[in-house]
């Protein structure tokens, strides 16, 4: 074979692996929904697409290099492990480590959490980032960083601010260290 059908085949291989391994994700999300919301799966099926490499931006044949990337970085994160939110919860009270029911959210009133449960299946700790940011605007606040440690089935944790000043629609935003998004959750601030 030339090298240009060698890399053609590598790439043909890749992408074939990808499309059945998000095929079958999207299988097992459908066979474990049990007591589970639409909301919910359909989140879980973001973060399990948001896993798999992107294609190439290039019109022509991409790189070995790309596919080794891609072929990797999979690896890699089967080895390390998933970051999974179980519950993501916007409050103004939290009790006993779970957070309060409270859907009348002031300004100037208590402190806003962002109570977040989560599930880390890898060995190492993994860090996250809780903020809380204006839809309209798009300014944002809070900004905490916190530790998941390796091996939680189930970890409890939040973040808050005082910060919040303008009323309106909000959103919290949890994300991992690197900037992956894994849940968001809006709410409405009344002046």
């Amino acid at each position: 074979m030339q090298p240009q059908q060698n890399t053609r085949m590598l790439l043909l291989s890749t992408l074939g692996a990808a499309m059945f391994s998000i095929g079958f994700s999207v299988t097992v999300v459908a066979c474990n929904v049990h007591g589970t919301t639409v909301a919910e799966v359909q989140h879980d099926e973001a973060v399990r697409a948001s896993a798999v490499p992107a294609p190439s931006a290039s019109v022509g044949v991409p790189s070995i290099a790309a596919a080794a990337s891609a072929a990797s970085s999979s690896s890699a994160s089967a080895q390390t492990g998933s970051l999974h939110v179980k519950r993501l919860v916007v409050t103004r009270k939290i009790e006993n480590r779970e957070p309060v029911e409270d859907h009348d959210i002031k300004l100037n009133s208590a402190p806003i959490y962002a109570f977040v449960e989560l599930e880390n299946e890898g060995a190492a700790a993994r860090g996250v980032r809780i903020l809380f940011e204006n839809e309209r605007s798009g300014a944002t606040v809070g900004h905490v960083k916190l530790s998941v440690p390796g091996g939680q089935p189930r970890f409890r944790t939040w973040g808050n601010t005082r910060m919040i000043a303008e009323p309106g629609r909000w959103v919290a935003v949890v994300s991992t260290s690197d900037g992956t998004e894994l849940a968001r959750a809006p709410f409405d601030v009344r002046g």
